[in-house]
């Protein structure tokens, strides 16, 4: 090899200097195309000039920016059916949980407080008490939580996900597999206490005050369909009623001063589509005051899309996404907005 070399660069006397200076760029060349392939920009985002209304047509929500995703896959984890997302602060890192036991990373970039990009990072399979891949229906995961995720020390994050068929909530390491299984209230261990198997734990959220909080899609059997809400681990429902007939709860967020946001989501159908109420949720002694801040509806021309995750990322500005359900002609959103309170 070092003989062509010398033939087509003419610089045999200089062997010793030139050969090892080709070797040293291309090891640097590899390293950045290594490194560009391991954050690939994932996302075609618009700035629509967006204000979407409250129930009695207040615009309290104010669109920043619309990241359409590519369908790409990395290390075996497709950004394709997304149901959860959270924000670690310390690794400034978009998590985003998909429905099929992945947990993808995305970096979100910023320029001037704008969202420009969306760069995926890495993805990890979740794996079960036997260290290997979760498949069928042990792999319905759909709430996400992180731990030490603001704690000012890098590298110790850990993921709390809810599932549901078969509901539990697991605590992962950075490699997906299980650190333990978290104990949660003996009426959400049964299956047979929901009004589904694929209608139990949609979303979970640790809260300054409450602790572990987890939502469940819709009331357990036995209570009031109206009524949405979750548990904390003391077993009790904190309700607030749903704004649409047979609105389901799908997502939850801290917001400022301990309150919560919820996305409520209600499917009417092939030629409705999907309707989405955002709830403001506050949380005194012993009940919730709410107020719906947001209608995204199919009738307003704005996002007619499956919103299952919302995750604050600082101040006043949150990220929502929907879930494509693996389904071609649909697609996976990421909203950017501010909720000025």
């Amino acid at each position: 090899m070092f003989y062509y070399l010398e033939k087509l660069l003419n610089v045999k006397a200089m062997k010793s200097q030139v050969i090892p200076a080709l070797l040293v760029s291309l090891c640097i060349v590899t390293f950045m195309f290594s490194q560009e392939s391991a954050a690939e920009s994932i996302a075609r985002i618009k700035y629509p000039t967006i204000s979407i209304k409250d129930d009695v047509g207040d615009e309290l929500i104010h669109v920043q920016a619309v990241a359409e995703l590519s369908n790409i896959t990395i290390n075996g984890s497709k950004a394709s059916e997304l149901s959860d997302l959270a924000w670690d602060n310390d690794e400034q890192i978009l998590y985003a949980l998909s429905d099929n036991g992945h947990l993808l990373s995305f970096k979100a970039v910023f320029n001037d407080n704008k969202f420009v990009e969306l760069l995926m990072v890495n993805g990890i399979s979740l794996h079960d008490g036997k260290n290997k891949k979760l498949r069928w229906k042990n792999s319905d995961s759909e709430g996400l939580a992180l731990i030490n995720s603001s704690n000012n020390i890098q590298g110790d994050t850990q993921f709390v996900v809810s599932f549901e068929r078969l509901a539990r909530v697991i605590q992962y390491n950075q490699q997906g597999f299980i650190e333990k299984q978290l104990e949660i209230p003996e009426k959400l261990k049964n299956n047979s206490n929901y009004r589904s198997k694929n209608k139990s734990l949609e979303s979970i959220l640790f809260h300054d005050q409450l602790g572990l909080i987890i939502g469940t899609e819709y009331s357990l059997k036995g209570k009031d369909k109206a009524q949405l809400g979750f548990y904390t681990l003391d077993g009790k429902f904190w309700s607030f009623p749903a704004y649409f007939h047979d609105g389901a709860l799908t997502g939850l967020s801290s917001a400022n001063d301990n309150d919560l946001l919820a996305l409520e989501r209600v499917y009417g159908g092939f030629f409705s589509g999907f309707k989405v109420a955002l709830h403001h949720l506050r949380i005194t002694e012993d009940h919730i005051e709410t107020k719906v801040i947001a209608l995204f509806l199919p009738e307003e021309g704005f996002f007619n899309d499956n919103f299952e995750g919302i995750e604050r990322h600082k101040d006043d500005y949150y990220f929502m996404i929907s879930d494509d359900n693996n389904h071609f002609i649909k697609r996976t959103l990421l909203i950017y907005f501010k909720y000025p309170r």
